[in-house]
């Protein structure tokens, strides 16, 4: 329609003058984006990865450095899946370092519901490494109940296979995970999600 329109002025425009319309510059082609950079992984468990984006939490450890989770396959993968899920840290130079990783090891891996989870972590700088872990689902809350509080966990997809939600929570909501019961999913009606296999592991 925007051509015909244009034309039609053109028609109507008198003898010796020019039309008042002009046609639009051709635009440049945009330039494609430049790349970004893969991290490099650091593993002395000898962990492959990341496998999709780097996930920030937003979360730093005593030196400063960001806490990331990202996904992983190696050794320390159970048998029973072929992915994980490690926490770590972004050091300089793009290096991701891997502290911790969890995974799947008994049933599937990509089932509905929680899988095997990493409880929050005392480090000998007596800081807090997060609890975190993968619901495979698309939750619009995870919570769990710590005596007569709620926490909520942080949320994000991962790039890798966006019907994974990767969640976490932060220790300065914490007052003692040691207290935490009824893990639990909901959508955004405040339905309640597949449980899956609800577990914490502590080191």
């Amino acid at each position: 329609m925007a051509v015909a329109v244009a034309l039609l002025a053109a028609g109507c425009a008198r003898s010796g003058e020019r039309p008042s319309w002009q046609p639009a510059a051709a635009s440049a082609p945009a330039s494609p984006a430049a790349a970004k950079p893969k991290p490099k992984l650091e593993s002395a468990n000898g962990m492959k990865g990341p496998l999709g984006d780097v996930i920030e939490t937003g979360l730093k450890d005593a030196s400063g450095d960001p806490y990331v989770i990202f996904g992983v396959t190696g050794p320390m993968v159970n048998d029973s899946s072929d992915f994980g899920f490690a926490i770590g840290t972004r050091m300089p130079g793009n290096v991701i370092i891997e502290d911790l990783t969890i995974s799947e090891y008994k049933g599937s891996a990509i089932a509905p519901g929680f899988h095997p989870m990493a409880g929050q972590q005392t480090l000998s700088d007596d800081s807090q490494q997060p609890a975190f872990g993968y619901y495979v689902g698309a939750p619009a809350k995870i919570t769990v109940r710590e005596l007569d509080r709620v926490v909520g966990a942080q949320l994000a997809r991962w790039s890798h296979n966006p019907a994974i939600t990767i969640f976490w929570f932060d220790p300065a909501d914490v007052r003692d995970d040691s207290d935490w019961t009824d893990l639990g999913a909901y959508d955004g009606a405040g339905n309640r999600l597949p449980e899956g296999h609800i577990e914490r592991q502590t080191l």
